[in-house]
């Protein structure tokens, strides 16, 4: 009797399987670095549009000050403060999450955020850096 036998064994269906697990494995890790890193990327280009705006809040007020610390209290204040200059998105479509603004003195300013990454990285915007 004579047996065409066609296909795979489990032995042979197991390794295949292996070999994937251990190429997701190493894949998946690097890929949300990439992810991550794009983040925050989106993070800084948004917060360079609100340093943008900010710059322009500074020229266009009578005293060449930016907003003092009391009226930026949230993204809201932030946002209607800079609304006339720039256009940036509403909170739940930033890729940044406010933290603290503060502005010492009226020619300065430090704006504390996080970026929407797994790591939650903390971003400050000051008049001439953004850092993380």
């Amino acid at each position: 009797m004579i047996r065409n036998q066609k296909g795979f064994t489990l032995i042979e269906l197991l390794i295949v399987i292996v070999i994937i697990g251990i190429l997701a494995a190493v894949a998946i890790p690097r890929f949300q670095g990439v992810s991550d890193k794009a983040k925050i990327g989106a993070a800084k280009a948004e917060l360079a549009t609100v340093k943008q705006g900010l710059g322009m809040y500074q020229a266009e007020n009578d005293t060449s000050a930016f907003p003092n610390a009391a009226t930026v209290t949230s993204y809201t204040t932030l946002f209607q403060a800079i609304s006339d200059y720039v256009q940036i998105s509403n909170e739940t479509d930033a890729a940044w999450t406010f933290l603290s603004y503060a502005s010492a003195t009226p020619d300065t300013f430090v704006l504390v955020v996080k970026a929407k990454d797994r790591a939650r990285t903390q971003l400050t915007v000051t008049p001439t850096t953004i850092t993380p």
